[in-house]
This record gives C-alpha cells, sequence and structure tokens, in this order.
C-alpha cells in the first residue's frame, strides 16, 4: 500500500491534482516528481514497482552477511523515474548501519535530498578521478565522494544506464561496503525468492 507521496527534495507532503501521478507541488521547492512509497516492503511490491520501471532499482549483490531490505520508494508512476531501495545491517565491528541505492533520471533531486545538498543534481561536483566503483549489472560505474554538510553520512554518486546512481550511507564509516568490489543487482531483470527483507526504515524520506 503506497504513503502519501512526498517531495523527492525535502521529503515533506505535496499537494498532488487529483487524477494526477506525474507531477506534485512541494511548499518549499514548486513543482517535483512525487516520491511514493510503501510503508512495508515486500516482494510483490518491489516486482510491481520494477515491471514498467524507466530506471533500475539497485540492490547490493551478494548482499553482505546479515543486511536485509528495508524499503522502497520510487517518483513517478507509472513507468518510475527514480527508485530508492534502503537496506540495513550490521558494520565490521557490529554496528548498525544503512544505506540507500538511487536510480533517478536527472532534474529529480532525490540523491540530492538523502545527501542533504540543495541541489537536484551533482553537476561540478564530479570531476576529476573517481573516488571508487562498483559493478552495475556486470558493468564497472565509476563514483564519486560527494561532500556532504552533516558529518553523520557519506555519499557518493555516478552514472548507470544512463541516469544517476547515488548511494547514501549512514554513519559515514559505512563507505567501507564500497571497499570490496561491491556488485549491484538490477531488480527490473530479477526479484529473487529469497531476496531479504527486515523492519521498514525511516531512512526513505529524503532531506533527513
Amino acid at each position: 500500500m503506497s504513503v502519501s507521496p512526498v517531495c523527492p527534495r525535502c521529503g515533506e507532503a505535496l499537494v498532488v491534482k487529483p487524477g494526477s501521478t506525474a507531477l506534485g507541488w512541494c511548499h518549499l521547492h514548486a513543482a517535483v516528481t512525487p516520491l511514493h512509497h510503501t510503508a512495508v516492503v515486500a516482494h510483490d511490491t518491489i516486482s510491481a514497482v520494477t515491471a514498467d520501471a524507466r530506471v533500475p532499482a539497485w540492490v547490493p549483490d551478494p548482499m553482505p552477511p546479515g543486511w536485509v531490505v528495508t524499503g522502497l520508494a520510487w517518483g513517478g508512476e507509472p513507468g518510475a523515474r527514480a527508485i530508492v531501495v534502503a537496506c540495513a545491517g550490521p558494520a565490521p565491528l557490529g554496528e548498525p548501519a544503512e544505506a540507500v541505492l538511487v536510480a533517478e533520471e536527472p532534474g529529480t533531486g532525490l540523491g540530492c535530498g538523502y545527501a542533504g545538498l540543495p541541489g537536484v543534481d551533482p553537476g561540478d561536483l564530479i570531476g576529476g578521478p573517481s573516488t571508487t566503483a562498483v559493478r552495475a549489472a556486470g558493468q564497472r560505474a565509476p563514483l564519486w565522494t560527494v561532500p556532504t554538510p552533516s558529518q553523520d553520512r557519506a555519499a557518493f554518486v555516478g552514472e548507470a544506464y544512463g541516469v544517476w546512481l547515488w548511494m547514501v550511507l549512514w554513519p559515514s564509516s559505512a563507505a567501507w561496503l564500497l571497499a570490496d568490489d561491491l556488485g549491484l543487482l538490477d531488480l527490473r531483470e530479477r526479484v529473487y525468492p529469497d531476496l531479504p527483507l527486515g523492519p521498514p526504515t525511516e531512512r526513505l524520506l529524503p532531506g533527513r
């Protein structure tokens, strides 16, 4: 069941014109793509959202030991133009860690919202040698570190399949996930039945 849509940049409630799911109005950011999410993530919800999505739905593959999917959000429907998959699990020393993986069309502002940045796209934050890389559906995708205004998180951005690929992690030390040739699976290609699911996260609301 979809919860009331929010702004992809700040997480505030939107005014959505009746009968329209493609555009909403935020009192801070004007016209935006509505961000939808479910109260509880389920395999059938993932399948329904990804069936006609225009962007990937990234998840670590394989999942790190003890990690689970804790949330799903999507911007625009039908044919999602942005998808967020949230995950959580233990860090190497046992402390809890969380991550959101975002795929979005340019101009959406979702990744910037999670990173705590004011714009809609990374712009000149990308430049020079990349910091790290992931394997997105088997293809190398360079990522650049994005400076965030809050020290409680780490943010990385790159490009895959012609759209932005963001990873935002809490706490910032959770960036260890990127140290070991992290692979990403596009859930549009395969929602495997044993994909581990966990309790819902509070990280799905950007701007927090």
